[in-house]
């Protein structure tokens, strides 16, 4: 069963965004820190390594359960080839349920706020599809193209063997 589900996980990141359909330049989100202050992704994307950019919701159990998983792959890759970053969809009014979940649940990597309308907006834009939920994650290659949009949870394995072979 184990087999099955990473497979079917790398066969969702390989085949969710062709490689041919890879965006040229890094969305803008309309992110923010948890302090209000203007964010982006250009911060970390197309900086010499992957990144991964995890969006996940306050109330998402998958997310919850997919959360250590990505700390795994954030710690493991920090500082060699790869990065992630997180993107909290529940916009600035929720700052006190998004600090009380990063509490309870720290991440091991920086996150920001959207607002969902925006958000979902310049991420069809961006990807050339709807934002479906949370967890996705987008994959963006060493040169900032995005390569990869997984809708649902992602295995580290899954994505280690796409990063090698790409």
């Amino acid at each position: 069963m184990k087999a099955i589900k990473f497979w079917l996980a790398l066969a969702l990141l390989a085949t969710s965004l062709p490689l041919g359909a890879a965006s040229q330049s890094v969305p803008d989100l309309a992110l923010h820190d948890l302090n209000g202050k203007p964010a982006s992704l250009e911060k970390h994307v197309g900086k010499g390594k992957w990144t991964l950019v995890m969006f996940w919701a306050v109330h998402c159990p998958i997310c919850e359960r997919n959360k250590p998983e990505i700390n795994a792959f954030a710690e493991k890759h920090r500082g060699k080839d790869a990065e992630v970053v997180g993107v909290v969809i529940d916009g600035l009014e929720k700052k006190a349920e998004i600090e009380q979940k990063l509490k309870e649940h720290p991440l091991k990597f920086p996150n920001y706020v959207a607002e969902l309308g925006l958000m979902a907006m310049n991420f069809e834009i961006a990807a050339n599809e709807p934002f479906r939920g949370t967890p996705t994650y987008w994959l963006f290659n060493p040169k900032g193209e995005l390569v990869a949009v997984n809708p649902g949870p992602i295995r580290a394995e899954a994505l280690e063997n796409f990063i090698a072979t790409h």
